[in-house]
């Protein structure tokens, strides 16, 4: 078993500092009710959640600083299956950006790769107005209780084989999730399927394929050439935002792909 490195609130802060807000942005409502992060932190550890990563979103306007969107990831000692931690994710913004969000993830070891489960079932929004701190616990229980679910979904897609065609066909709708105009792409759909890692060499399961196109899109990396001819490399996804509507947009569009090899 894959050993949790616990995080205190302090060491949270330091990676994303508007986790330790202690007021809200100035220009929210009186109707808005300000809670810590830190607090639905505690309270989400006392519901035996470990805090085990954070990260927060780039300000446009300097006086948001300190305000703006920010993740907690975290997870449970039981919910690491077969090198994959089943974790949930905590979304909050002290600038109106967003209220208090939990959705379900998943965390591959071999990649460092974080997915999210892209299911309406695991997530749950709870607005900053009228906030309860039991409501907060009992939907991390709910969601903590589909999450345990996902570990059977991956080992469901472990057992269904994918043709070079199929594969193609995947990575092509992947391609067209991440650029508006895909004929003007600086790469190949068919790029999305480069093997980074000697564990996935040889593999054709719809898992392997949903994995390798996954962190070919979020870490970037992947050469190719800008409209006028010059070699570039793709960024990675840092952008939370981004990262979160592109991890689910692609659990989706494997889901479908089971549905239809069903």
């Amino acid at each position: 078993m894959e050993a949790i490195k616990e995080l205190t609130n302090q060491q949270l802060i330091e990676r994303a500092p508007s986790i330790g807000a202690i007021k809200p942005y100035c220009e929210v409502s009186e109707r808005y009710s300000f809670v810590p992060t830190t607090k639905a932190i505690n309270i989400l550890r006392d519901s035996g959640w470990v805090p085990v990563m954070a990260g927060q979103t780039g300000v446009r306007i300097q006086e948001k600083k300190g305000f703006q969107k920010h993740l907690v990831r975290f997870t449970r000692p039981d919910l690491i299956v077969n090198g994959h931690r089943m974790d949930l994710l905590l979304y909050n913004s002290h600038d109106r950006g967003c209220a208090f969000q939990l959705i379900g993830g998943v965390f591959r070891f071999v990649c460092a790769n974080g997915m999210i489960v892209g299911d309406r079932i695991a997530e749950y929004s709870h607005k900053h107005i009228g906030f309860s701190p039991e409501i907060l616990a009992d939907y991390s229980l709910r969601v903590g209780q589909h999450i345990e679910q996902t570990a059977g979904v991956i080992e469901d897609w472990q057992t269904i084989n994918m043709t070079e065609i199929e594969k193609g066909i995947f990575a092509k709708a992947a391609h067209q999730l991440i650029y508006d105009e895909p004929e003007k792409a600086p790469i190949e759909s068919q790029q999305l399927l480069s093997i980074r890692r000697t564990e996935d060499r040889n593999k054709n399961d719809l898992w392997t394929t949903f994995n390798t196109v996954q962190e070919n899109i979020i870490k970037g990396g992947l050469y190719g050439r800008s409209e006028k001819g010059r070699r570039i490399k793709t960024r990675g996804v840092k952008s939370i935002d981004r990262d979160k509507k592109l991890n689910k947009a692609l659990w989706i569009l494997t889901e479908e792909m089971k549905n239809q090899k069903q």
